[in-house]
């Protein structure tokens, strides 16, 4: 028979109970929405927990340890990639050549902390599978009463550790004038070089590889101690805060004010060119209209040229008429009698009406 249920009828400690009586071997499966959590368990001790089975909690934990090379972890992820579900975690275990104790502290400290983010679940389902291995089984057996025991305590300190840590997204920046000298543990220590000023809260808990509850834990003590400051994104760093006031002096010392560096423009967008328009030189001079002049009357109008009227070959002359015209002879001038001389040519630009003119003013002087 599969066990499985809802976390609404069952608390995630009255599942635990009734595994641990019942000394069962295998995994439970937790959902809720996109998330996966994953305890196993031997014979009803838990052997190790992931709150997202989608991440190598141990492997990050072995990582942040300091435990392990650049060598030895490319190695081991080089062999793992193509085998979903392998633990890297006990693999590098076994690679940087760890003893059972520091392997059992890890991993126990990873299974501690993955079923305290598992019993803040507010809701979710579960089920239980017989006989599924853990894929980082490192030879730990947690007794079940202690470990949830454990996830209580830390459930009723978390509310004051998150009142000195609000929020995943608060960025965390090094105090520059601490209250008292700093003296510091090999923890705080390894967390104060991750400290940059632009790292949340959420990114700490990803460098440092011990746990939600671990790192809020060593964030608060030294908040309380005046060594770390948490503000939200907009709010700027205090060591930001004392090197702009150190700048404000340099009006009294003659020197500029540093000027920040403007943010860059956007890109306009391209405007399209307009066709050239062919340049018109100014006028100096207005035109003016042209004078209305009236037209010329011809004072001695030429005679129109004299075209043939002859009757047709063969025609009577009746009655004095001249005859009909025929054809293209009606086009054609009268031909000058026999021995009469050829008249002069005339030159057709000549105006006779302007040349009588000119010898009457000539006659006139």
């Amino acid at each position: 028979m599969r066990l499985e249920g809802t976390l609404d009828a069952f608390s995630l400690p009255d599942v635990f109970s009734l595994l641990s009586m019942t000394r069962k071997t295998g995994t439970l499966h937790l959902r809720r929405e996109a998330l996966h959590g994953a305890i196993h368990l031997r014979e009803g001790a838990v052997t190790g927990a992931r709150s997202d089975v989608h991440r190598q909690a141990l492997g990050r934990r072995v990582v942040g340890a300091g435990a392990v090379d650049d060598a030895t972890l490319a190695s081991a992820v080089e062999e793992l990639v193509d085998r979903p579900g392998a633990g890297l975690g006990k693999l590098l275990v076994e690679r940087a050549g760890l003893d059972r104790d520091a392997a059992e502290l890890l991993a126990g400290e990873q299974a501690t902390d993955a079923v305290f983010d598992l019993m803040r679940w507010p809701d979710g389902e579960f089920a239980f599978v017989i006989d599924e291995d853990d894929p980082d089984d490192v030879g730990l057996a947690l007794p079940v009463d202690g470990l949830v025991a454990e996830a209580r305590r830390r459930l009723e300190e978390w509310a004051a550790l998150t009142a000195a840590v609000p929020a995943p997204d608060a960025l965390v920046s090094l105090s520059p004038s601490p209250a008292e000298p700093p003296t510091l543990s090999a923890e705080e220590w390894q967390l104060l070089g991750l400290v940059d000023g632009h790292r949340t809260v959420a990114d700490l808990v990803e460098a440092y590889g011990r746990g939600d509850f671990a790192l809020v834990r060593a964030l608060a003590g030294m908040v309380e101690r005046g060594l770390l400051v948490v503000h939200t994104p907009g709010d700027g760093d205090a060591t930001g805060a004392v090197v702009r006031r150190q700048q404000l002096l340099a009006a009294l010392e003659g020197r500029p004010l540093p000027v920040p560096a403007a943010p860059p423009a956007p890109a306009a967008a391209p405007v399209a060119e307009a066709p050239a328009v062919p340049s018109v030189p100014a006028q100096v001079i207005p035109e003016r209209p042209e004078p209305f002049t009236p037209p010329r009357r011809v004072e001695h109008p030429e005679p129109s040229p004299a075209y043939a009227r002859a009757s047709s070959p063969g025609a009577p002359a009746a009655g004095g008429s001249v005859g009909a015209v025929h054809g293209s002879t009606a086009l054609q001038p009268d031909a000058a009698p026999a021995g009469a001389p050829s008249p002069v040519e005339r030159d057709p630009s000549v105006n006779k009406s302007l040349l009588l003119r000119l010898i009457a003013g000539v006659r006139g002087l």
